[in-house]
């Protein structure tokens, strides 16, 4: 019998993320606003592991919290006031995505009742954005179908980015992210 070479993620890391994403476990007993780092604070308020939040964010921005993509061009701010604005240069339901977590102000502004300059702190847009992530997770189908929700786009897309998550996981496993 032979066997057809498949560019999926292997089994072995579809166990290691299954493990991951034990949902609903509490990152920490405190209450998120007390947690420290804004990462776990988030992940703990969303009931979604600190490590998948990491990742996400490693995937969308680079952790780069002033990262913007206006209508898929991509752009690193070097401040926060200059992301500001370029932000007040576009309409209120433009298509940008915005901060660590890349949230999409034009499908997730009005739902989530944020402005576009809300999105640009840090442990707002982390706080949403591992919200957004947990109702991703939720859905039915694959566990890797589950978490390229949070990016969507075509076939071919979410399996890249399904690889660039797991890579940034890895690597945030192993110490080389803090």
């Amino acid at each position: 019998m032979s066997r057809r070479k498949s560019s999926a993620i292997p089994g072995a890391m579809l166990a290691a993320l299954l493990a991951m994403l034990a949902l609903g476990t509490a990152v920490s007993a405190q209450a998120p606003d007390a947690i420290a780092d804004p990462y776990a604070a988030a992940a703990s308020h969303a009931g979604v592991a600190l490590e998948l939040v990491v990742a996400i964010a490693g995937a969308e921005s680079g952790y780069h919290p002033w990262a913007l993509d206006v209508d898929g061009h991509q752009v690193y701010c070097r401040s926060r006031e200059e992301a500001e604005q370029m932000l007040a240069t576009l309409s209120d339901d433009a298509n940008v995505d915005i901060g660590l977590m890349q949230i999409n102000l034009r499908f997730w502004g009005h739902r989530l009742g944020v402005t576009k300059f809300d999105l640009l702190e840090p442990r707002t847009n982390l706080a949403f954005g591992a919200q957004i992530l947990r109702q991703g997770l939720v859905r039915h189908g694959t566990i890797w179908r589950r978490i390229s929700n949070y990016h969507s786009g075509s076939k071919a897309e979410r399996e890249r980015y399904n690889q660039q998550v797991y890579s940034i996981y890895q690597q945030y496993l192993r110490g080389e992210i803090r």
